[in-house]
Order: structure tokens, then C-alpha cells, then sequence
């Protein structure tokens, strides 16, 4: 079961960093769920007031094949 994590705002300056995606994709064991946290993480781009991000998965209850088992939700805090 994929749990709950944070990442500071500092460790995500620079988002091609194959670091942080292999530290994302340990947390989340998917490629698929990795590429869209990537994805929200650029959204929101570089504030400095953001202290960190936390990330908090909910299972999808879709009634049609997923490619994910959960849908992220990334939240920043400031």
C-alpha cells in the first residue's frame, strides 16, 4: 500500500534530475504515477514561498482498466 510522503520545495529545482524521479518512483513503484507527479510538481513551478510539497495517494475506483492504482495528490505548503 503506497503511503503518504513529502519532498521539499528545494529538492525539486531542477525536475529532469534523474534523482528525485527515482526517489518518486520508489515511493510510488509506478512510471505512470511518477511522470504525473513530475507533471504537477513543474505546475506549480518555482514559488519560493512553498516550504514543501506533500503527497498523498487515494486509490482510483475507476470502473475501466487503469494504468495507475492510485491517483496522487499533490499539495503544496507554504
Amino acid at each position: 500500500m503506497a503511503t503518504s510522503f513529502s519532498i521539499p520545495q528545494s529538492r525539486c529545482a531542477v525536475l529532469t534530475d534523474p534523482t528525485l524521479r527515482d526517489e518518486i518512483q520508489a515511493r510510488t513503484g509506478s512510471d505512470v504515477e511518477t511522470s504525473s507527479i513530475l507533471r504537477s510538481l513543474e505546475r506549480f513551478g518555482p514559488d519560493a514561498s512553498i516550504q514543501y510539497y506533500e503527497l498523498t495517494p487515494k486509490p482510483t475506483r475507476r470502473t475501466y482498466q487503469s494504468n495507475s492504482e492510485f491517483a496522487w495528490t499533490v499539495t503544496a505548503v507554504r
